[in-house]
């Protein structure tokens, strides 16, 4: 049986949503992109969520409140909260620029739909309101989203990154803002600091109790790029991976694929008690090693592992990565494609090249490749192996 699955579309009647922003600027466009659907009724208080009292929102039926917060002030998660216990059952959409620690929790506990920052795109916002107003359409029976799982050879190879540049190839093909990248090394995962971004994933709260996790407290617990992509990653920690059991990894999986259509893992070189559940639920799996003699040798180790652990339940292939051309004398990558072609044989996916700089000039502004140098032949690379089926 899979893990994963795949959600689904737009709500189809009018529904009351209130819009509860300090931002004039802000409310206006907030107003305009939700109202463009023309599935919904807006109405816009552009006031503090501290001065709406509890019983407005009960004045008439309202499907859905959109709030504008600030996580460091008390004041503002007090009036939400009072205002949640005075409308049980209303649906919340929380707007901030950054929500941690405290204020991650306090939100955990309300069980709010989802939050979103101010940057985030109208597209984004939109289909927040729809989940979040109708989350049954959320499955769609016989669906299931794509999913990418890159798995290292060793250390250093350069895996993270690739499993980052490829959510943004895959999600520019279809809609960045329904792709999700996540982040499974528990203690050293770099996703978040290679992309700027506040890992909300809160395994200490829902770790003890994996039947707490449901769409609410998923929905909070992931940090979302400028980009419009969704990454689920946690803040690192010394913590005991025996910490996160199968059954919690499976149900953040499974939740993943019900709200997006492509789900791109990176995965830890460790074998852990779900790394073979996650395995089996990808669509394709990825080893990434490098060019050189050790790293040929693991990655074709490491597959023929993965053969006769799992037969023919995964599609694994081997991605060569940070290749530079020969020399003549030798030296650089002074073994040749052919090299690698005759160890590893069909389990060879392709080749990566290697830009160091242009790399390093990604990660430390946190955005895609393609933003620095648009045509670079780390794109044109990854995207002849993601998409060969597809050519």
């Amino acid at each position: 049986m899979r893990m994963f699955g795949k959600f689904g579309q737009k709500a189809d009647a009018k529904r009351r949503i209130r819009l509860v922003i300090q931002d004039h600027e802000f409310a206006q466009r907030l107003g305009a992109a939700i109202a463009a659907n023309g599935c919904f009724d807006i109405e816009t208080v552009e006031a503090p969520i501290a001065a709406i009292e509890p019983q407005d929102s009960l004045q008439q039926h309202i499907a859905l409140l959109v709030v504008e917060l600030d996580p460091a002030d008390p004041s503002d998660l007090g009036a939400l909260e009072r205002a949640m216990a005075g409308h049980p059952g209303l649906r919340v959409i929380v707007v901030a620029d950054e929500i941690v620690g405290d204020a991650a929790r306090a939100l955990l506990r309300l069980q709010v739909a989802d939050w979103l920052p101010k940057t985030a795109s109208d597209g984004e916002i939109l289909q927040a309101c729809e989940r979040a107003v109708r989350p049954e359409s959320a499955a769609r029976p016989g669906s299931a989203a794509e999913v990418y799982t890159f798995l290292p050879a060793a250390g250093g190879v350069g895996n993270t990154s690739l499993a980052i540049q490829s959510a943004f190839l895959i999600g520019a093909r279809t809609s960045l803002s329904l792709t999700c990248l996540a982040d499974l090394d528990l203690q050293g995962g770099s996703i978040a600091d290679y992309l700027d971004l506040t890992p909300n994933l809160q395994l200490d709260e829902i770790a003890p109790s994996p039947e707490r996790l449901d769409d609410h407290l998923f929905e909070v617990m992931l940090s979302r790029h400028a980009s419009g992509i969704s990454v689920l990653a946690a803040q690192n920690s010394l913590r005991d991976y025996g910490d996160v059991s199968q059954e919690v990894m499976a149900r953040l999986l499974d939740l993943a694929s019900l709200k997006f259509e492509h789900v791109i893992i990176d995965m830890p070189r460790v074998w852990l008690p779900w790394t073979e559940g996650v395995l089996r639920g990808s669509d394709r799996v990825y080893v990434v090693t490098e060019m050189t003699v050790p790293g040929l040798r693991q990655a074709y180790r490491l597959i023929k592992a993965l053969e006769a652990r799992c037969g023919a339940d995964i599609q694994a292939s081997v991605i060569v990565n940070r290749c530079r051309p020969r020399l003549i004398s030798g030296g650089v990558n002074s073994l040749r494609r052919k090299d690698a072609e005759q160890v590893l044989g069909e389990s060879l996916a392709g080749f990566v090249s290697e830009d160091y700089r242009l790399v390093r000039e990604a990660i430390d502004r946190g955005v895609p490749l393609y933003q620095v140098k648009r045509r670079n032949s780390i794109d044109k690379d990854l995207a002849q192996i993601l998409f060969a089926s597809q050519s």
